[in-house]
């Protein structure tokens, strides 16, 4: 059996451990997201400039080949499929802004704390100093991994904005061209 002393240690250095890997699992998700982030804007920005492409004057007119086939909620389908696509690129950009993120316990912070803690004497190194040095970095991780969570929950949110976005602005041309391709058909 373990003393109680060893074990309480033991049970701190695997919380500050545990800090580390979270915050390194964390890191990861934030590169996953921004990767997410990248692609669905990528998607956004070719389907967005395939739609600008298009935005010349004799397409829009009355006696355009649009306006004639699709009609008046043709052009209007197509005017929100392209506010979509600006909508999801603008999230990606959000989700892929820079920001300042949470830091890990910085060296500089532990080798003050670990220099304080070395400070005392042997006979004065009590178990509750040896534990409070441990407890202290847990909590150092505790606010570090809320931050860092938040930042990421804000990226996850403002990602699904963006694929949504995207994804009406697809199935919104899908329908439109479904439509024209069935009108044209059946001429």
């Amino acid at each position: 059996m373990i003393d109680v002393p060893d074990f309480r240690r033991s049970v701190l250095q695997a919380l500050v451990q545990t800090g580390s890997d979270n915050y390194k699992e964390n890191a990861r998700i934030a590169g996953v997201l921004d990767d997410k982030a990248q692609r669905t804007g990528a998607i956004a920005g070719a389907f967005l400039a395939a739609g600008l492409a298009f935005i010349k004057p004799e397409n829009f007119g009355p006696s355009s080949p649009l306006t004639q086939v699709a009609g008046l909620p043709g052009v209007v389908l197509l005017a929100s499929c392209i506010g979509l696509l600006f909508v999801s690129t603008i999230f990606s950009l959000i989700v892929m802004w820079v920001r300042p993120v949470p830091v890990p316990v910085s060296f500089s912070v532990l080798e003050e704390v670990t220099g304080d803690l070395l400070g005392f004497a042997d006979n004065d190194l009590t178990s509750e100093r040896q534990e409070n040095y441990f407890r202290d970095q847990g909590y150092i991780w505790k606010g570090t991994l809320q931050r860092q969570v938040q930042v990421n929950v804000d990226k996850a949110r403002s990602l699904r904005a963006a694929q949504i976005s995207l994804a009406l602005s697809i199935s919104m041309v899908a329908l439109l061209l479904l439509f024209i391709t069935i009108k044209v058909i059946s001429c």
